[in-house]
């Protein structure tokens, strides 16, 4: 089985991208500068190109089944903007392609429309939209677009602390409401390439922690 991923020299990317080879998956990536790839297998197909490259994106899930997106915002420019033209780029692609699933990371800041919300999110919400702006904003936008994409089986996972350590294998998920405040690296990974080959978080954005 063959999937995509977006964002592979990332944070989030390097480690969707070790667990997809160690569960045998040939992938597909998009990256800018493939010297800043830690992790090379004969099983990874590498694309250089940008997010905003429409032909390169459509290059890069051509043959797959799915795409795994661990981009996320960077410091600069209007990533909101930026997300809004990235994302419509992604969704065309998939359409020409033919790829449904698509499993994006997330934050905990992010809050969808007509969710209810506590003071203890509002106050984080807030808070990231402070520190982390760019991601913020970044996420805001991309699921804009998607929540008007009925035709593709999206799935936005949220998280919040991200720590690197030691997988646990519990992870817990919930889209009413944060069940934790922190999941390791290696765990959200796997939950992330988990939702390729499940439907049950589909059209939905739940947050995930490490039981």
């Amino acid at each position: 089985m063959k999937i995509a991923i977006l964002g592979a020299t990332g944070f989030v990317g390097r480690a969707v991208l070790q667990q997809a080879m160690d569960e045998g998956y040939e992938v597909n990536i998009l990256v800018r500068n493939p010297a800043k790839l830690t992790t090379t297998s004969d099983k990874v197909n590498i694309i250089q190109g940008s997010l905003e490259d429409a032909e390169k994106v459509a290059e890069t899930l051509l043959g797959c089944c799915a795409v795994v997106n661990a981009a996320g915002g960077v410091k600069g420019s209007d990533q909101y903007e930026a997300f809004l033209n990235i994302t419509k780029v992604l969704v065309g692609a998939m359409k020409l392609t033919g790829v449904k699933k698509l499993v994006s990371i997330n934050g905990s800041g992010t809050i969808l429309p007509n969710e209810y919300v506590g003071v203890k999110r509002r106050f984080l919400s807030t808070i990231v939209g402070i520190l982390l702006k760019h991601m913020k904003d970044a996420k805001k936008a991309e699921l804009q677009i998607l929540l008007n994409e009925k035709d593709i089986d999206w799935v936005s996972v949220r998280a919040n602390l991200i720590l690197k350590k030691t997988a646990t294998g519990q992870v817990i998920a919930d889209d009413q409401k944060m069940p934790g405040g922190k999941i390791t690296l290696p765990d959200l990974a796997k939950f992330m390439l988990d939702q390729v080959q499940s439907d049950e978080w589909v059209h939905k954005a739940p947050f995930v922690a490490t039981a």
